[in-house]
């Protein structure tokens, strides 16, 4: 029981450091991410096959309007990927326009370059090319892609700017939603966003969430366009306090950014910096440092600003975590290896009671061998006893009979005055001898029949030529019966000597005799006959 408490305790402490110290923190959407990262370069491997086949087609092309359709295109898919490139065939884009002197292509290309400016963090350009353009000359879509420009420039202005600007510009980018709002179609995906962000900006969350989480389905969510999305409905959320809901939707958003290769991201930095404040220092910061590397691959003067003002944060925290992990580490190791001498000691504790316990357990069954000779001894000394004692009862009755026929024998001698063969018959000894014969042959009797085996067992003890064979079968010779005598278990010569009517010095010649001429060692002979016919031997 103590132990079983031991290895208790022992089990419930390194579940508690493992517990604390690795504890995952992950969940399903943060693992995908995690898995999208991972195989980025296969993503970026599409973008960049697509655009070699955008660039070939664009050779064979001679006509204006083609040539304006594959500059728009190369603008649209480097324009989140790579700025200068973008900017170069937004430029080409504008020089075949005024080359044509259309004046729709000219103002699609300005807002192209507005556009680029702005995430350029050239605020003042893209006003002006902005503020170049004719609102008269623009038709309902343009217009609409127009007053959304204004608001996506000051919306970039505002997260450049210090805080006493930022309701100025944030000012600003609802003047221009507002107008958006007022030109675009009612019931689109460019009105319903409009829609949805001045009503975050007005806090009416619900009216929001109409408009916007229905879109959510009608998207591929491997675009550019569900990532901005996505991102909106994550400040939504943000903005209500519902930091698990904004965490997911950053999340939608960043891994969206990823498949599509949009390297012009927001989501990915503000996704690192809520992992930071959840104390996922790990992730926090290698979501940072990818933010930064798309960053720099873009070109992004604006994003790098906001990343650096972020990424000494993070980095800061990520060095103590490591340092902290460095302690909890070092406190692990010590914990495990003080369990692990202590589990060492148990063991060896252990390993000394279990010797002892096989010591006791070893003594415990020679004490019970022991216990079952001297079982099987006492079995066979009451085997013995009731033998002889039945013998001795029956031939007590005899004896009692025989002397009442002596008694009325002698009587008559007697009664008849026969008095010279009564004297005769006192004188002699022969009644004795008959007397001792029968007795000796109920004893050889009996003692065969307690010990079938005794004469063939006591001669293998001997040598062929000193082996006794009795004259008569079912018969004990005299020698037989001093070590039958001592076979039950009586040793003292005296006492055999008056059992069998020998001197002493006759009894112990015989034992001295057969001990020298056995065939086992003189000091065990005698040993060896108290084993015969014994269930050990």
């Amino acid at each position: 029981m103590f132990l079983k408490r031991i290895f208790f305790a022992a089990g419930f402490v390194l579940f508690l450091v493992f517990y604390t110290y690795g504890k995952d923190k992950s969940d399903s959407i943060l693992v995908v991410l995690d898995e999208t990262i991972a195989s980025e370069r296969i993503y970026d491997q599409g973008k960049e096959q697509k655009l070699l086949e955008l660039k070939h087609q664009l050779g064979e092309y001679s006509i204006s309007e083609d040539l304006h359709d594959a500059y728009f295109q190369l603008f649209k898919e480097y324009e989140a990927y790579i700025f200068d490139s973008a900017l170069y065939y937004a430029q080409k884009h504008l020089e075949i326009s005024k080359i044509e002197n259309n004046i729709t292509w000219i103002n699609e290309c300005k807002m192209q370059l507005a556009r680029m400016y702005s995430t350029f963090a050239s605020f003042y350009e893209a006003r002006f090319l902005l503020n170049s353009i004719d609102k008269s000359s623009l038709n309902q879509e343009q217009a609409g892609a127009y007053y959304n420009s204004f608001a996506e420039l000051y919306t970039y202005w505002g997260e450049y700017s210090s805080n006493d600007e930022i309701q100025k510009y944030r000012s600003l980018r609802e003047t221009y939603q507002d107008s958006a709002l007022m030109v675009i179609p009612g019931g689109s995906y460019s009105y319903d966003i409009n829609y949805g962000r001045n009503c975050i900006d007005v806090r009416k969350f619900e009216e929001a969430e109409k408009a916007l989480l229905p879109h959510l389905s009608r998207i591929d969510p491997d675009t550019r366009n569900y990532a901005i999305l996505t991102s909106i409905i994550a400040h939504m959320y943000e903005l209500k306090g519902n930091t698990g809901l904004q965490k997911e939707y950053l999340t939608r958003s960043a891994i969206a950014d990823i498949r599509a290769s949009v390297k012009e991201n927001k989501s990915l930095g503000l996704l690192a910096y809520l992992m930071l404040n959840e104390g996922d220092i790990n992730r926090s910061n290698r979501y940072i440092k990818k933010s930064m590397e798309d960053a720099n691959f873009y070109n992004a003067r604006l994003r790098n600003v906001q990343i650096s003002k972020i990424l000494p944060i993070i980095d800061s925290a990520f060095q103590k975590d490591r340092e902290n992990s460095q302690k909890r580490l070092q406190l692990t190791i010590v914990i495990i290896v003080l369990l692990s001498l202590f589990l060492a000691g148990i063991v060896f504790y252990l390993f000394r009671q279990m010797k002892k316990l096989a010591v006791t357990r070893r003594e415990v069954i020679q004490a019970n061998k022991e216990l079952k000779k001297i079982n099987s001894r006492l079995s066979e000394t009451n085997r013995i006893k009731e033998e002889y004692i039945g013998r001795f009862l029956n031939q007590c009755s005899i004896y009692i009979e025989k002397l009442e026929v002596y008694r009325k024998f002698l009587n008559k001698k007697a009664a008849s005055h026969k008095m010279d063969e009564l004297f005769e018959i006192l004188k002699s000894s022969q009644i004795i001898k008959d007397e001792l014969k029968d007795f000796y042959q109920n004893f050889d009797s009996t003692f065969l029949n307690l010990f079938p085996g005794f004469v063939e067992q006591f001669n293998e003890l001997l040598t062929e030529e000193d082996r006794i064979v009795p004259k008569q079968e079912n018969s004990l010779t005299i020698e037989l019966r001093v070590f039958a005598l001592i076979r039950l278990g009586i040793t003292d010569s005296a006492k055999i000597a008056d059992f069998l009517r020998y001197s002493i010095t006759t009894i112990y010649n015989y034992r001295s005799k057969y001990r020298k001429k056995s065939l086992v060692p003189n000091g065990k002979f005698e040993e060896m006959i108290m084993k015969i016919g014994s269930e050990n031997s």
